[in-house]
């Protein structure tokens, strides 16, 4: 068996310098705010855009739509703040969790209206038809429900 001397041993060879550690950019898991502090709560933001696209799903259920909307909406706004102030690094989802909520609160609200519009609408056909003596009285309720709701 041949004993072969290393390959830095050997003339006109060289070892290869080692790898150098890759840079740190202040990533990573560790400590990322840099100044000793803890790491940033992005759960705010996070919670902001889930809520805000599960309010663009929800808009047209009055009330629930209302309501999903304006927690996304607070809660994106927070989330904002946060991330102004250094306590977060997800500002563009909080941004997101603004733009759905306010969307989804816009088409929340004329759902919500158009149900109460339709809501006393209803009332005053079955008010109508209770009043009404003969076939021909609730055939005019029935015309008179359409004229108002078409217009």
């Amino acid at each position: 068996m041949t004993n072969y001397p290393p390959p830095g041993d050997q003339p006109g060879w060289s070892n290869p310098p080692p790898n150098p550690p890759p840079p740190n950019y202040g990533g990573g898991y560790g400590n990322q705010s840099g100044y000793g502090g803890s790491p940033p709560k992005n759960g705010i933001g996070i919670a902001a855009m889930v809520v805000g696209i599960v309010a663009l799903f929800l808009f047209w259920i009055p009330f629930l739509g209302v309501i999903v909307a304006i927690v996304g909406l607070v809660l994106g706004i927070v989330g904002i703040r946060k991330a102004s102030r250094g306590e977060a690094t997800n500002k563009g989802m909080a941004i997101a969790g603004v733009a759905t909520g306010g969307l989804a609160l816009v088409g929340a609200l004329l759902v919500t209206i158009f149900f109460f519009a339709a809501i006393d609408e209803f009332g005053s056909l079955f008010e109508c038809i209770e009043q009404a003596q003969t076939i021909e009285e609730e055939q005019q309720c029935s015309n008179q429900f359409e004229d108002d709701f078409t217009q």
